[in-house]
């Protein structure tokens, strides 16, 4: 899952003035179907009078509205096959996150925002295949390319801020200035509190969909993992390779224990009563019985003692 916040800048990038020249340009892949936190099917014209009308103290080249870009990895979007109301879903989560993020107790109703799903993607130059030579810019890109375009206003929604104000609920003068480019990072003193923490906004927009789906996000899938190869030392880098190493082994004995097959005996359990065979029933055995005399067989009698003739004495 990638967090992007654009940077200020020319053109389609500059958020001084209204927002009409950014929305245009999302209306490219379809028309309409933008969302918000409690709307469907939002039309652009509305989205740029909305945005723009949510305003208040604000110089003239100061930013008047961020873009927030939510770009969810293949493997994420297989996982929830690209439900688009699973998508508009998580947006609303992730933007839950970009208010308390600021630290300033405040929540997404506290927020005045549009977004907008898209499937395709095209190359530009900062891609490594176009800057090798392998591809030309504009080309589509390959496989799930689904990801969320957000503008958020920079000041805090109006609305509710006047109605709280008017209820005695906030006694602050003013509304909030909300900027995810901020170089503070919850400040406790001075006239700027709180902050936006970028690294941990993008933490915890990952955990949000990990949550939200049942996802088991493997370790080099983690926001951690990206952000320590890249700005990390060397040893925690090799410290962090070596335990995605040890996950992937776990993981794959995991799985092929779970691939033994059963032994026939514990197969033929698991079936229900009715399907089992019968099985073979053995006699008892029996002792032997004796013979009857019929069977028994002949037994030869022994021969008569030889009779010899005694003579008696000559005379």
């Amino acid at each position: 899952m990638v967090a992007k916040i654009p940077a200020s800048g020319k053109g389609l990038s500059q958020r001084s003035g209204s927002c009409g020249g950014l929305v245009a340009y999302l209306e490219k892949e379809v028309q309409g179907q933008w969302f918000s936190l409690d709307r469907a099917d939002v039309p652009a014209a509305e989205v740029v009078a909305t945005l723009d009308q949510n305003k208040r103290n604000l110089n003239r080249d100061a930013d008047k509205y961020y873009q927030v870009v939510l770009a969810p990895s293949q493997a994420e979007l297989r996982h929830i096959d690209s439900d688009p109301e699973k998508l508009r879903a998580y947006t609303r989560a992730a933007m839950e996150q970009y208010a308390a993020n600021f630290g300033k107790g405040i929540a997404g109703r506290d927020l005045v925002y549009f977004a907008k799903v898209e499937h395709e993607r095209t190359t530009n130059h900062q891609d490594r295949a176009v800057q090798v030579g392998d591809v030309a810019t504009g080309q589509a890109k390959a496989g799930p390319q689904t990801h969320i375009h957000v503008i958020v206003s920079r000041t805090e929604n109006l609305a509710r801020y006047t109605e709280r104000k008017r209820a005695g609920e906030l006694e602050r003068k003013n509304p909030y200035h909300l900027s995810p480019l901020t170089n503070h990072k919850n400040t406790q003193r001075g006239v700027v509190t709180g902050g936006f923490e970028r690294k941990q906004y993008s933490e915890r927009v990952e955990q949000a969909f990990d949550q939200a789906f049942a996802y088991e996000r493997p370790l080099t899938e983690t926001f951690r993992y990206a952000h320590t190869m890249q700005h990390g030392t060397p040893e925690e880098c090799a410290a962090l390779r070596v335990q995605a190493i040890q996950e992937q082994q776990a993981a794959q004995q995991r799985q092929a224990v779970s691939q033994v097959v059963p032994e026939p005996q514990a197969a033929v359990q698991q079936l229900a009563p009715e399907q089992r065979p019968p099985l073979a029933v053995t006699a008892p055995a029996q002792a032997p019985q004796p013979p009857s005399p019929a069977q028994q067989p002949a037994v030869p009698e022994p021969p008569a003692p030889e009779q010899r003739r005694v003579r008696g004495p000559r005379l």
